[in-house]
């Protein structure tokens, strides 16, 4: 099934992406691609002891966050830095709406191929 993910840029108008989800697991396979200072996000809604695994290979080093918003606080589960590819997991303390984030770093642009699925 094809669904279409809106990811938005604090610098671009909002883009959209294709989405690829098998429905029976949950599995999600994403290409994101941001320039210099561009941000793109992944936000899916958890309930608390869900468990996002995700992975994803950049062919440029980004700087990746895992967070969420409670008004106007920003609560970094992982913390900003820069990597160019992670495999990890989650586990929602809380029912929240929680963001993977990636801002690009290079002048080229940074294609990254994201997979992730919620438990």
């Amino acid at each position: 099934m094809m669904k279409t993910l809106f990811l938005g840029s604090l610098t671009l108008l909002a883009s959209s992406l294709p989405l690829v989800a098998d429905d029976s697991s949950n599995k999600h396979f994403i290409l994101v691609t941001t320039h210099q200072n561009e941000i793109g996000e992944i936000c899916p809604e958890m309930d608390a002891g869900q468990t996002l695994s995700f992975d994803f290979q950049s062919n440029h080093d980004v700087e990746f966050n895992l967070h969420f918003h409670e008004g106007e606080k920003v609560s970094y589960p992982i913390e900003p830095h820069n990597v160019s590819s992670i495999k990890q997991s989650f586990e929602a303390p809380i029912k929240q709406t929680y963001c993977l984030m990636w801002k690009g770093l290079n002048q080229d642009a940074s294609k990254i191929k994201v997979k992730y699925h919620i438990l």
